[in-house]
């Protein structure tokens, strides 16, 4: 015997949590479907530039994700190897600029805010979808508990290995892309001041790296997160152990202060990067795929996590304003694909201006305005949700298909 409910989530992620709370706050009130015995995030952190904050905003979160998130005064980049300055991304002004902060958080803290706003009672936990069956005017989920559920709408939000996106279009695995990751997480008060400024927020590049520590949870705990070309294949997940020492060694020569930085890691986790072509397939008559289900990127735009918060509003605005979801979620793929695709372009191109193996031309290409460690993201970060939910996007020559 299936249960039924108007409008399930397949994941309570923070996506599925955001597209939760977006929903909620146009009258629309899903059950969300998570697969895990309880509701958390792996991993460490995560940042929402302007353009994220809005949507959450208007989703109603806005209170509570300032409660957790730490405003970053920017990105201060420095070369690897010397230590040279070679660029500064000031947060501060940007937030001026676009009428919204850039936070970064703890993905922990950030999904409990997204939480805090929703039914508890509406989240169903120990739910793993096995697979769907689809029917005109209805999905009938069937979770692996043996749990049924017949939904008139279906939103799948269960990341990069989606098993909603599976029951759509079978085996359309995301692919290596031979890059990797590191993390680790340090105490604040460990990591001597000079090692992190002038901001708190570093950035540094090198020949087919580059790493970047920054303060979350007031400065309390540092992040680390690096990316470097690899011809090695490394497995997929968030909490593969790797060793320090490994870690170390993937950045030679360092300059003094990440040497410093690096020796202070005892434990770290490591993980291949995966993502998928640039694809229309984000979901067909009643169903519709949002965040990674729909377009895992790489993270050399922050912009993940971001995305994810604009597909959740724009998406429950369409659900608001069409009384057909179909209908609804074939104007949603309609704006958001270009947009996204052209975000997912953008990251492309910072990962390779990151990782020039040549640091004068890299140097000289930033000095003279013509190349930056994080590309053109004004038309990102100055997009706005709220107000453009329903116009077609504009994305610069350089990053449309």
């Amino acid at each position: 015997m299936a249960t039924s409910c108007k409008t399930a989530i397949v994941g309570g992620g923070l996506a599925g949590l955001a597209a939760a709370n977006a929903l909620r706050s146009f009258g629309i009130e899903p059950e969300v479907f998570e697969a895990a015995p309880q509701l958390g995030e792996i991993g460490a952190a995560v940042n929402a530039s302007p353009q994220a904050v809005k949507a959450l905003r208007a989703a109603g979160v806005g209170d509570a994700i300032a409660a957790v998130g730490y405003l970053s005064p920017g990105i201060y980049t420095r070369n690897m190897q010397t230590g040279d300055y070679l660029e500064f991304n000031d947060r501060k002004k940007s937030a001026e600029r676009y009428g919204a902060p850039y936070y970064s958080f703890h993905r922990a803290d950030l999904l409990d805010a997204l939480a805090s706003r929703l039914d508890r009672g509406a989240i169903h936990l120990g739910h793993r979808l096995a697979g769907l069956e689809e029917h005109s005017d209805r999905t009938v989920l069937v979770f692996a508990n043996g749990a049924r559920v017949e939904a008139e709408v279906v939103i799948g939000a269960d990341g990069v290995r989606s098993v909603v996106r599976h029951a759509l279009y079978g085996d359309d695995n995301p692919s290596y892309t031979g890059q990797m990751v590191w993390r680790a997480l340090l105490n604040g008060s460990d990591v001597p001041f000079e090692v992190l400024e002038p901001t708190g927020h570093i950035q540094w590049v090198g020949p087919g790296c580059h790493l970047m520590a920054y303060y979350i949870r007031d400065r309390k705990l540092v992040n680390i997160v690096t990316q470097e070309d690899t011809d090695k294949w490394v497995e997929e997940g968030w909490s593969t152990r790797g060793d320090p020492d490994e870690m170390r060694a993937s950045f030679p020569n360092p300059e003094a202060r990440l040497e410093k930085l690096l020796s202070l890691v005892t434990a770290c986790s490591k993980w291949g990067l995966f993502t998928r072509p640039l694809t229309q397939n984000w979901g067909r008559g009643r169903i519709e795929l949002i965040g990674d289900a729909a377009h895992a990127m790489l993270p050399n735009a922050g912009q993940g996590a971001c995305q994810a918060f604009e597909d959740a509003y724009i998406l429950a605005r369409w659900l608001d304003a069409c009384r057909d979801p179909a209908e609804a979620f074939a104007n949603f793929r309609r704006i958001r694909i270009p947009r996204v695709h052209g975000v997912q372009r953008l990251s492309i191109a910072n990962a390779r201006f990151k990782h020039m193996r040549d640091a004068s031309a890299q140097k000289q290409s930033i000095t003279a305005g013509k190349g930056s460690v994080h590309g053109n993201s004004d038309w990102v970060w100055g997009y706005d949700p709220v107000h453009d939910w329903d116009k077609e996007p504009v994305v610069p020559t350089a990053y449309a298909a």
